[in-house]
């Protein structure tokens, strides 16, 4: 083959990797005009692809819009108007939905990775089977939303509002609700984390005035400093937890497991603590002032009567 050929047969062979290679590059703007347009006019947009789109403020009102399985990645919708918006089943990752009014909205089974919710009115929305690792909720007022089986491990609730809130059987490993309002307003409407994950959660000064953490996976869980009156922790796994400084009075720990828990100068008065195990678990300074240890596994070992 002559130098002149193997030169053009290199070139082609350059150009064809090249278009290749752009081909699979992912468009900046990726959403369609059509779909947006569709949106303006009939407000749903079923299956749409609006990624990577900035909704204008004073454009767009998308109270009661339905967006149905759409591709919503990396789309921003800052400050908008969602409140009853229907986005199950929707791609939501890496997208901004900050200062958002989305009050009884629909996120069920939605993926919202590593979203930013923060500063926003969520009360009563739906996050059930929704999956929302790394999302940012801080500052957000999330009364009665219900989080039942979400997936929120290392999720961040720094100061929210999260009285009523539904967890039952949800994922919040690692998650931080520090200086978060989780206290239940009525006993309808309980704060329930009951048989949810929330392993090594951050709770530190929170506020959890009667919670219900029935069954629910505390390991090294650190609430120093946090207010737990009178919440329901009966059959808990708290071992190796963090409860120096909290306010565990008349809180109900039947059957707790505290095995190698801290209560360093924890108030346990009127709590119910009977069949709990408390093996190993350091009592410095504890206030057990007419505490129920009926059956308890102490620190030693030995079995109070």
């Amino acid at each position: 083959m002559s130098k002149k050929n193997q030169l053009l047969s290199i070139t082609l062979c350059l150009v064809t990797i090249i278009t290749v290679y752009f081909s699979y590059i992912p468009n900046a703007n990726a959403y369609s005009k059509d779909n947006i347009a569709q949106l303006i006019k009939e407000n749903k947009c079923i299956k749409c692809d609006l990624s990577n789109y900035h909704f204008p403020k004073n454009k767009f009102n998308l109270e009661k819009a339905n967006l149905f399985k759409s591709n919503l990645h990396k789309t921003n919708f800052t400050n908008l108007n969602l409140r009853k918006a229907n986005f199950s089943e929707t791609d939501l990752t890496f997208s901004n939905l900050e200062k958002i009014n989305a009050k009884k909205t629909d996120f069920r089974k939605a993926d919202l990775t590593h979203s930013n919710l923060k500063n926003s009115n969520l009360s009563q929305a739906n996050f059930s089977e929704a999956t929302l690792n790394h999302s940012n909720f801080s500052h957000s007022i999330l009364e009665r939303s219900d989080f039942e089986k979400a997936d929120l491990s290392e999720s961040n609730f720094i100061q929210a509002n999260l009285s009523g809130a539904n967890f039952h059987n949800a994922n919040l490993t690692k998650a931080d609700l520090d200086l978060a309002n989780l206290s239940s307003k009525s006993k309808k409407h309980l704060t329930n984390f009951s048989n949810a994950n929330l392993t090594q959660i951050q709770l530190i000064n929170a506020n959890l005035q009667k919670v219900n953490f029935s069954n629910a996976n505390l390991y090294q869980a650190d609430f120093d400093g946090s207010d737990l009156t009178e919440s329901i922790l009966e059959k808990a796994n708290l071992a190796e937890a963090n409860l120096s400084h909290v306010n565990l009075s008349n809180a109900d720990l039947r059957h707790a497991n505290l095995i190698n828990a801290s209560l360093v100068y924890a108030n346990l008065s009127n709590a119910n603590l009977k069949n709990a195990n408390l093996e190993k678990a350091n009592l410095t300074g504890v206030n057990l002032t007419n505490t129920n240890l009926k059956g308890a596994i102490m620190p030693d070992g030995s079995i109070h009567n």
